[in-house]
């Protein structure tokens, strides 16, 4: 009978002490699978979006001093500065690459005021002004001044026309415009108002170099010019035109700038535009008047 209880108690303790083990091994098991877990599931935390950095973005640079200025100012509040507007009408033509040849070689900005069939006969070269950052105008379409100041419907039509054929080949669209010899004296007020309404900016000049009939003589004319208005605090905004004789003489005038510490800027639509006034000038443009253009 002892022995039997003996036996019993045995067993007792063992399945006790089996149940304890079963017990230990159990929670042993339950925790490493946790922390398993949690090491495989657990990720860092983000940062925070303003500890984030990213690749910087680089502008293109203005170009090379000292010809250059970054005009983004109106031209009232930049009178400290020796600026000149380089402006090239009718264009582009055959020789517009030399032109930009030229220019690029002194450093020296430039707006071009151009013909619609030009722009689509010289596509690469529009591009090129595009990706070399020169400002970019618009001349219209026929240079017929009895075409183009026929009506103010006709004038307005012929800058949108520019525009749009502007925006296909270079992607870029552009407000400012220069109308076929000037504003005086065939844009009547009416016309002005129509075309500005629509969003253009009409840009006239306050030095015309003559270069179409003076040759080489044109940049001493310019000089001359330059040097009168420097005088009266102004920055000029020179005519010339996309030509090879023009393009010829040019080196001259860019030396003489850099020589005497000019920049030059490109026009910009956030500047007071510079054009002619009618004061009873302007008068509706005739047969007689288109014989003597």
């Amino acid at each position: 009978m002892n022995i039997r209880r003996k036996r019993i108690r045995r067993n007792v303790k063992r399945g006790i002490i089996g149940f304890i083990l079963l017990i230990i091994v159990s929670f042993v098991y339950i925790k490493l699978e946790h922390d398993t877990l949690t090491v495989v599931t657990k990720q860092p935390s983000p940062k925070p979006a303003s500890t984030v950095r990213h690749a910087p973005i680089y502008k293109q640079p203005i170009k090379g001093s000292p010809l250059s200025a970054s005009i983004g100012k109106k031209e009232k509040e930049d009178k400290s500065k020796k600026i000149v507007y380089l402006t090239f009408d009718d264009g582009p033509s055959a020789d517009a690459a030399e032109l930009l040849d030229t220019l690029d070689k002194y450093g020296a900005k430039a707006t071009f005021f151009m013909l619609a069939p030009n722009i689509e006969r010289h596509a690469e070269v529009v591009q090129r002004m595009v990706q070399e950052g020169y400002g970019l105008g618009l001349h219209g379409v026929t240079h017929d001044a009895h075409q183009f100041y026929h009506s103010k419907t006709s004038a307005l039509h012929e800058m949108q026309e520019a525009q749009a054929v502007l925006e296909k080949i270079g992607g870029v669209k552009t407000n400012l415009v220069r109308t076929p010899y000037g504003s005086v004296p065939f844009l009547l007020d009416s016309y002005r108002e129509v075309m500005e309404s629509s969003g253009f900016q009409i840009w006239d000049w306050d030095i015309d170099s003559e270069d179409w009939d003076k040759g080489s003589a044109f940049v001493s004319h310019v000089i001359n010019r330059i040097n009168l208005l420097a005088k009266a605090g102004e920055h000029p905004i020179i005519l010339m035109h996309d030509r090879g004789q023009t393009i010829k003489y040019l080196p001259a005038l860019l030396k003489w700038l850099n020589d005497n510490h000019y920049e030059t800027g490109n026009l910009d639509g956030s500047m007071e535009a510079f054009h002619f006034n009618c004061n009873n000038r302007c008068r509706p443009i005739d047969g007689d008047q288109k014989a003597k253009l």
